[in-house]
């Protein structure tokens, strides 16, 4: 039962701004900010996300994964009450096939192979200990404890990688100030072209990230606070408009971070387009499109930058 209430707490939390301590002031970062880059995955090895964390690092490095997802370069030190949403797993309930497949991860020495975007995270407890789990990106998809057949799951809607692009997005937003744009949020010209809506605010200047297992700014690094969806029916050229609720606009946000990186080209189909636009406390924005008429192809840039299959982070 106590598990049940603090994820209930968790879910809370992620519908809201922020979560805070009980004396209503923002939480403390960690004084561990744990080590200054992944472990060996031998030296972490403790197989249970269960007590205190007091750090959390991606592990984006090419020599770990083929598809690594686009994932902060710092250690997350703050926002740690958000992980009491991580839960293990029996074997059974670890889902195979698209788009949650793994091969395997023998003690770290062979590289993760995935359908997807795949991530790897280390957790660092206050016995000590050192959790590693790695994962595809997908929010339904479930994590896993290397050299078991364990699991570990995130909630419904954020998965393992979601949940803590969340944590890390709120560790980032605590730096500035509030300073939206003012202006309201518009729906691209053309979809195939989002990037036209883009907009850099002060959050634009922080260099952190990984992409593709290289150094690289993030998309958006800091949670989202707003957005729209647009949507062209087939035959329109006017799109009917949407607003996202706070928790929608940062899954499209998360969603950003985990394109798969693939060219589709699956012929036209009669079925609706949708650019999704979304903005952080800093007026920075981003769009992205997925075009459900040629297999959910998605374009996060200019026109004919499509990156892949599907977007399950943007409820349509």
């Amino acid at each position: 039962m106590r598990r049940l209430a603090v994820l209930a707490g968790t879910l809370a939390c992620l519908a809201t701004s922020a979560c805070t301590a009980a004396d209503g002031a923002p939480p403390e970062a960690a004084p561990d900010a744990g080590p200054a880059a992944c472990l060996d995955p031998a030296e972490a090895t403790r197989g249970s996300v269960e007590g205190t964390p007091v750090w959390a690092r991606f592990c984006p490095g090419p020599e770990r994964h083929l598809l690594p997802a686009e994932v902060p370069s710092d250690a997350l030190t703050s926002h740690l009450e958000l992980l009491a949403g991580l839960a293990e797993r029996d074997a059974e309930d670890v889902p195979a096939g698209w788009p949650c497949h793994l091969s395997s991860y023998d003690e770290g020495a062979a590289p993760l192979l995935a359908d997807g975007r795949t991530y790897e995270v280390q957790i660092g407890y206050a016995d000590g200990g050192v959790t590693t789990i790695v994962g595809a990106t997908d929010p339904d998809c479930v994590g896993r404890f290397p050299g078991t057949g364990a699991g570990v799951g995130g909630p419904d809607g954020l998965g393992v990688y979601g949940l803590l692009m969340t944590a890390f997005g709120r560790q980032y937003a605590d730096r500035f100030e509030d300073a939206p744009a003012g202006t309201p949020l518009v729906c691209p010209e053309d979809p195939e072209d989002p990037s036209a809506v883009d907009r850099d605010g002060a959050s634009a200047s922080l260099d952190t990230g990984y992409a593709a297992g290289m150094r690289a700014p993030m998309v958006l690094p800091l949670t989202a606070v707003r957005g729209i969806v647009c949507t062209w029916s087939p035959g329109s050229s006017e799109p009917v408009l949407r607003e996202l609720t706070e928790g929608e606009a940062e899954r499209v946000r998360i969603g950003m971070h985990g394109i798969l990186g693939a060219i589709a080209d699956c012929g036209a189909s009669e079925e609706p387009v949708h650019t999704a636009v979304v903005e952080d406390r800093t007026g920075t924005r981003r769009a992205v499109t997925v075009d459900d008429g040629n297999c959910s192809s998605v374009v996060r840039g200019g026109p004919g930058q499509r990156f892949g299959l599907g977007f399950p982070w943007l409820d349509r």
